[in-house]
């Protein structure tokens, strides 16, 4: 005959099951709210570094091809494209050729414009037949909201630094990053 009081098959009392719930619920309520904050969170971040990369892009770009070039040009008609002027949008530029090893060719010239348009901003490449650099149009960014360049002459040929002056801004979420950059350059021999 079996006691009772050994009975190996106790059940859950409706208190203990109740607190239970309560208590798997309080976890997934957690656990969902966690989730928002670091959806949320993560989405900031990635704004913001699409944002800041963007501009930093765009002044390294800028900052490699104007640090080896000879001088800033009034104007330059690029082959295929249109013709592009140095004025507070846009930078044009003439670069020594480089041989396939990065040597300067003689009296040869490569000419590059920067320039944005809407919320893009552009390289462009037109090259010397002898040099090695690869010519063509290049976006560096798809979000622009300010992009400009002042000169310390106001004689353009005559400049040897530029300003330039980029603000990239990313909307997300109906919420709106910027990132401002601001930097002098100067020409190679100045």
């Amino acid at each position: 005959m079996m006691n009772p009081s050994c009975n190996p098959r106790r059940a859950f009392t409706l208190i203990e099951t109740v607190i239970i719930i309560a208590f798997s619920v309080s976890v997934m309520i957690a656990l969902v709210l966690l989730m928002y904050i670091f959806t949320k969170s993560s989405t900031y971040e990635q704004a913001i570094a699409t944002s800041s990369g963007s501009a930093t892009l765009v002044m390294r770009e800028i900052e490699l091809y104007t640090l080896p070039a000879d001088a800033f040009v009034l104007s330059h008609t690029f082959p295929g494209a249109a013709t592009y002027t140095s004025t507070t949008t846009s930078l044009v530029l003439e670069l020594p050729s480089i041989d396939s090893s990065g040597y300067v060719i003689a009296n040869t010239y490569d000419y590059v414009a920067f320039y944005a348009t809407g919320t893009m901003a552009y390289r462009i490449i037109d090259k010397n037949a002898l040099s090695n650099r690869a010519t063509g149009t290049k976006a560096l960014s798809s979000n622009i909201s300010s992009f400009t360049f002042t000169y310390n002459n106001s004689v353009i040929p005559n400049a040897t630094t530029t300003t330039v002056d980029v603000q990239t801004q990313t909307t997300v979420r109906q919420q709106t990053y910027t990132d401002h950059r601001r930097e002098q350059i100067r020409l190679r021999n100045y």
